[in-house]
């Protein structure tokens, strides 16, 4: 498990704070990102042979692990839908994904899935509830949508979240246009905005977390989009990574590949266990 990591000094993209969270877990083991694969031709998504809202697959032809992160959206084909938990995929192997529909007014085939957008953490933040709670997540998902449009004055024919980053891709652009890479013993970040903490993604090592950091700095951004008049406020970010790493250490990995619940006062989230090793960890406010 994770032990003795600490949230550096915060890097200002605008409104946004970005908290690296500083570890030395060693290099580990690498895992290839969904992008990676797909672009080498190494794997793909289809749709089942009858195809499924809340299923798809993923045929990895490659040699290495493929990590999947709670929120990752994949698009086309009959509709968009995002990966509802962090996951992995063994090497030469075909595994059934659980997804959510993120775009409400299609279901008409417009080709092949193609990778897109991670999450921002608000409907990250749902995924990782509905795991925990009862209640109609689809419903809960398409509403968060709309009131994303709705704040940020954005417009989809289809009511889709992959819309809404590009129609704000030229003001996220302004939030990364002089991001430099963190360094190199960081594992993860913690990202906030005005007063509010919007969540943390932690990684095994420093290898996996440089994968994912622009499309999760990304994801960040959009959601301080929303907040970018909020004045700022004295935010515990210590006592949340304290909170979450505390909440994770009471779960123990018993097999090869699991997916832990974390929760505690004030925040919930998850962990994927692979080779008896955390490889990614998500959490957010509630």
């Amino acid at each position: 498990m994770f032990a003795n990591l600490k949230a550096a000094e915060p890097v200002f993209l605008r409104n946004l704070k970005i908290y690296p969270i500083k570890g030395d877990n060693g290099n580990g083991f690498t895992l290839t990102t969904i992008e990676e694969a797909i672009n080498a031709g190494d794997a793909e998504f289809r749709e089942l042979d009858t195809p499924d809202v809340n299923e798809i697959l993923f045929i990895n032809r490659g040699n290495t692990p493929v990590l999947m992160l709670d929120g990752d959206e994949i698009t086309g084909a009959l509709q968009n839908r995002i990966i509802s938990k962090s996951d992995i995929a063994e090497p030469n192997s075909t595994h059934r994904i659980s997804v959510i529909c993120a775009e409400e007014n299609r279901w008409d085939e417009i080709g092949g899935f193609k990778t897109g957008y991670c999450s921002y953490p608000g409907l990250r933040a749902l995924l990782t509830k509905s795991r925990q709670t009862k209640g109609d997540i689809q419903k809960a998902i398409w509403k968060e949508i709309q009131r994303k449009m709705t704040v940020t004055k954005t417009r989809s024919a289809t009511s889709s979240m992959h819309d809404i980053f590009e129609n704000l891709a030229e003001e996220i652009n302004r939030y990364i246009e002089d991001f430099q890479s963190l360094n190199h013993n960081t594992i993860g970040l913690i990202g906030t905005t005005g007063n509010r903490i919007l969540g943390c993604d932690i990684f095994q090592n420093p290898k996996i977390y440089q994968k994912c950091e622009t499309k999760l700095v990304r994801s960040y951004a959009l959601d301080a989009i929303e907040y970018l008049h909020k004045e700022n406020g004295h935010l515990e970010v210590e006592k949340f990574l304290n909170a979450t790493l505390a909440a994770l250490n009471k779960n123990e990995s018993k097999t090869k590949t699991q997916n832990i619940t974390i929760k505690a006062d004030g925040l919930l989230g998850q962990a994927t266990v692979y080779q008896n090793s955390i490889v990614h960890l998500s959490a957010f406010p509630v």
